[in-house]
């Protein structure tokens, strides 16, 4: 039997957030580091929703530049689940404009998938998940209410949900052991 993984890309398999905080520092040059991003919404105090969602979506159309490398076990980890028989849905809070910038990013670092969901809401794809690998604080919560395992890297916006059911770790290899020991 075929399971589901849905798996994050930002922040999960890259480390997005040191990009958004360069394009941020260009908004304004006070933005903290990423190491003080200990909410979701720390953007609040220092741009516009706007300018925000401007640099996202700068790095999300741009993801081919070379600077944007997957963290160095993200292919053996992706690779590791599809031997273990899961089906990889990536799933990203991208615009579909970024489908093909995204792609290309992926072919171009030999990372291994099924599918590619780009949306503003990954839990259309919970009915169907048997695990969820995410950074989210929103996204870990709703699928432990909704009974799905899940997981995901440690990072200071999320440490504070920590062990609240779902478990958070510093390595996609120490994800990839939670995950064959506890869910598969």
């Amino acid at each position: 039997m075929t399971r589901t993984a849905i798996i994050d890309i930002d922040n999960t398999l890259w480390p997005f957030s040191d990009a958004l905080y360069c394009e941020l520092k260009k908004i304004n040059i006070r933005f903290p580091s990423p190491d003080q991003w200990f909410n979701f919404d720390i953007w609040e105090t220092y741009c516009s929703q706007e300018d925000f969602f401007t640099a996202i979506n700068t790095i999300h159309h741009g993801q081919e530049n070379d600077l944007y490398q997957p963290y160095p076990e993200a292919r053996d980890f992706l690779s590791a689940l599809k031997a273990n028989g899961y089906h990889l849905t990536l799933a990203s809070h991208r615009v579909p404009s970024t489908r093909a910038p995204t792609e290309q990013w992926l072919e171009k670092h030999r990372l291994p998938y099924d599918e590619l969901h780009l949306s503003l809401d990954k839990t259309v794809l919970f009915s169907r998940a048997d695990v969820i690998v995410d950074d989210a604080p929103p996204t870990l919560k709703t699928a432990l209410t909704s009974g799905i395992p899940a997981t995901g890297l440690l990072c200071p916006w999320n440490q504070v949900c920590a062990n609240h059911g779902f478990r958070l770790f510093s390595n996609l290899n120490e994800v990839l052991d939670y995950i064959l020991k506890t869910v598969l």
